[in-house]
């Protein structure tokens, strides 16, 4: 049966008040995940295909080495999770289908949405102590400054007109409840930001705190070996200097103001687990979550130090303080700078919807299937344009409004959408000059081997055919092989350089890494380790693909760094194991099962983690990155040029420490003994082609495509939940508006019967929304009724909810009639 995973890359908008609404909708997200990992964790078919939520819970912990009394439910409301599991069930009978929220990127209301369900996902955990925190605690009453909250003489010369324009303006304050609120807020201090920034970040650390810790070590919705990458968004009020290159005068200043915060979970295949989402991690997600929701004029601005004294006072530790500074404010640190004490504001003054760093986290994870890409993005309160006369002049009071708030908070995403749509277009050119060249590298191939792959190998053939196809490929290049190697050369000196300034402890992007990145290009060509000299050699060398001897330096240059062309190529034959999934039922591959591929992808999978540590310093130790450091810092911090001599025995020694002819004969192994012996011609003739005739596809491809962009090959789809789009429920009279989206996107604060029915429609639209998206990626199978399925869902939550609510809100009004009509 074909497999294929949904992955979700999630985009939450600022939206104020309206984070209620979106907590809804992510409650809905985690719950399917949570079904799909429940449904994906049996190995039993039968099970699978007919049973029970509960049932196949019970499996799973079992099989984890968890009694179901102990319960990996335990603390979670089971609700929709039982329908989702049936919408799995029913699309199952067509098509195996996984749904993996791998990538969140939030700001300001959305950012804290994000954090939490974030945290959730990686260890398995329930998001009610946030329902709790929007539905009691989000409350003007609650989230006021003490001092600063009207007394019953406050400003008493307002009331009067108070009580008469709320009065008029029944649509803003329907009830009494909302006109005395709405009365006590206008009242109280002015010129002050009203609300308690201390008090939220209470309420957030009390949230995160509640979430508990998980059940067991391998309690996650992240399949084993994928990795959930978080990203929120800040401003930092008075920037961060920064020293940036140019030609006269040759450095310039500038303050940078936007700023995102970072968070990582990976659960590695061997059960290891590195995540920034445990219980020691809590403050530091709590503060990204205050940080990101600092509305300007409403909440002060948030400080680490206030952080600080608040778990002190409570008597909490931080445990992973030190990794958090590190890792989010390293640049800061290494300037000198205390994180602690610079202001941050609103992560939606600069970033209010941060597509951007959601599109740079999706590309190079690791699929074990076939991958259907979404990024799915959260607008509680679309746009409705409507054509504006270009005779129109805004006034005074409303050009400021719209240049200091409005327009800034709402730049379009026309840009990053039109950025998708050439991303795509560029794969789908990538994939046409792929297909067209296959037939002619299969043949080159089946040259270099002398017909089919053999069906016993030896990691010495395979090594030797490898480097037969790499002459081969320079021999018919021709002309072209010299830009090829040109452009490699260029790309690796600039690795290196990166790596040289990680060892030099230089922060990326800063002039002091560039000037790094500078010695090693001249280092290059102070050793002939440069373009220039790639010409004659090749000219005069190439013909049989025979290594000339010795190699010119630039040849074991590439040799001993070249980290992205193996990577490459071991993504490019994980690609081609990919597709083999999908023809698993064909003739030519009986005999070979999914779980055969799965197990060579893992071994694969573990050698490209190896290589990525070498990309990103990991590997170094202190002495190593003291080594690196000495030849290098105070050159370049006098403006000399390293000495060439001692940065050829530094760059030779990472050679030696990197080593990367182990990992060519650690992939060579894996094909010789288990890759290849395993499975049958059909598939061995597509992971030869893949991977000994890699360099063909290199020499190809390379040039024009930026491979580290487009790694994963595959297109990106865009998907909106907003009150628009949730069809069935506008279909069943279901229009109810969210009241977040008055008084400016405050409205939600002055009811808890608002929170109610926004938190509620939030739930409503993303079922809708969500089994549409299961649908359409598993290509609207027959016999499976949607309508029905998002009937049932609502069912399920009008039971929870009706429980939750005491005086029953609008939407829950509406859901309890729907339900109660039988349409």
């Amino acid at each position: 049966m074909k497999e294929k995973e949904l992955r979700i890359a999630l985009v939450c908008y600022g939206g104020v008040s309206l984070a209620v609404y979106m907590h809804g909708v992510t409650k809905e997200l985690l719950k399917l995940a949570r079904a799909s990992r429940v449904f994906h964790g049996t190995h039993d078919a039968q099970l699978r295909a007919g049973g029970s939520y509960q049932a196949l819970q019970d499996d799973l912990a079992r099989r984890i080495g968890y009694s179901s009394g102990a319960g990996l439910d335990a603390g979670h409301t089971v609700d929709t999770e039982e329908v989702y599991v049936t919408l799995l069930q029913e699309v199952g009978a067509h098509i195996d289908l996984r749904f993996v929220i791998d990538v969140i990127a939030g700001s300001s209301a959305g950012g804290i949405n994000g954090v939490l369900l974030a945290r959730a996902l990686a260890h398995d955990l329930d998001l009610d102590a946030l329902t709790d925190l929007w539905l009691e605690g989000a409350d003007v009453t609650n989230l006021m400054v003490e001092d600063g909250r009207a007394t019953k003489w406050s400003k008493w010369f307002l009331k009067p007109f108070l009580a008469y324009g709320l009065g008029k303006l029944m649509r803003l304050a329907p009830d009494d409840e909302m006109r005395w609120k709405l009365s006590m807020f206008v009242r109280s201090r002015w010129f002050k930001p009203p609300f308690d920034g201390l008090r939220l970040m209470e309420m957030l650390l009390d949230a995160g705190t509640a979430m508990g810790r998980p059940v067991s070590p391998y309690a996650s919705l992240l399949p084993a070996g994928q990795s959930l990458s978080l990203f929120v968004t800040v401003t930092d009020f008075h920037g961060f200097l920064q020293h940036i290159p140019a030609h006269d005068p040759p450095v310039v200043e500038e303050r940078e103001h936007r700023h995102v915060l970072q968070f990582g979970y990976r659960r590695w295949p061997n059960g290891q687990v590195d995540t920034d989402f445990g219980e020691g991690a809590v403050p530091g997600l709590v503060f990204a979550a205050r940080a990101t929701s600092s509305f300007p004029g409403a909440f002060p601005a948030a400080h680490l130090r206030a952080l600080d004294g608040l778990l002190a006072r409570r008597g909490q530790t931080w445990p992973e303080r030190e990794r958090f500074l590190n890792r989010n404010f390293g640049r800061y640190l290494s300037a000198g700078v205390d994180p602690a004490r610079i202001s941050f504001i609103d992560g939606s003054v600069l970033n209010n919807k941060p597509f951007a760093e959601a599109l740079r986290a999706i590309s190079g994870r690791p699929a074990y299937r076939e991958v259907d890409r979404r990024l799915i993005y959260i607008d509680p309160d679309p746009a409705h344009l409507k054509r504006v006369a270009r005779a129109e002049t805004p006034g005074f009071f409303r050009t400021l409004k719209g240049a200091l708030s409005d327009i800034p908070r709402n730049e379009p995403i026309r840009d990053e959408l039109v950025a998708i749509d050439r991303n795509n277009a560029r794969v789908r050119q990538l994939r046409s000059v792929i297909d067209a060249a296959r037939p002619g590298i299969t043949r080159l191939v089946h040259e270099v081997v002398g017909g089919e792959p053999p069906p016993e190998l030896t990691y010495a053939q395979i090594h030797d055919w490898r480097e037969i196809a790499n002459g081969r490929a320079a021999a018919e290049a021709g002309f072209a092989y010299e830009a090829y190697v040109r452009l490699k050369l260029t790309s690796v000196l600039d690795a290196m350089g990166r790596l040289v300034s990680v060892g030099c402890g230089y922060q990326p992007g800063t002039a002091a890494c560039r000037q790094a990145t500078e010695a090693v290009h001249a280092w290059a060509r102070s050793t002939d380790v440069t373009p220039d000299q790639v010409t004659n050699w090749t000219l005069e060398n190439r013909g049989h693909g025979e290594a000339p001897e010795p190699a010119p330096s630039w040849v074991r240059f590439l040799l001993a760094f070249d980290v992205g062309f193996r990577g490459r190529r071991l993504r490019f034959v994980i690609r081609a194991l990919n597709e083999l999934y999908s023809r698993l039922e064909e003739p030519a591959f009986a005999g070979v099962s999914a779980r055969d591929l799965d197990e060579i992808k893992a071994t694969l999978y573990d050698c490209l983690d190896r290589l990525r540590v070498y990309e990103t310093g990991a590997f170094l130790s202190a002495d190593e990155r003291e080594a690196i450091a000495i030849p290098f810092v105070e050159p370049l911090a006098m403006g000399r040029a390293p000495d060439p001599a001692v940065v050829d025995r530094v760059m030779w020694d990472l050679a030696r420490r990197m080593d990367l002819d182990a990992v060519n004969r650690q992939v060579d192994e894996i094909f010789a003994l288990m890759g290849l012996n395993m499975l049958g011609i059909a598939a061995r003739r597509e992971l030869f082609v893949a991977y000994v005739g890699f360099a063909f596809w290199d020499v190809l491809t390379f040039s024009i495509s930026g491979w580290r962009e487009l790694d994963d090959l595959d297109e990106v789809r865009v998907d909106r939940i907003s009150p628009d789009d949730a069809r069935y429920c506008q279909a069943m009279g279901g229009a109810i508006p969210l009241k977040g989206r008055e008084i400016n996107h405050f409205g939600a604060f002055f009811s808890r019967s608002h929170r109610e029915s926004d938190y509620l429609m939030g739930r409503l639209h993303a079922a809708d929304r969500l089994v549409d998206l299961v649908l359409d990626a598993a290509g609207h199978p027959p016999g499976v009724d949607g309508a029905r399925l998002k009937r049932r869902l609502f069912a399920a939550i009008a039971r929870t909810e009706s429980q939750r609510q005491g005086e029953r809100s609008p939407a829950l009004r509406w859901l309890e009639s729907l339900m109660g009509d039988g349409s």
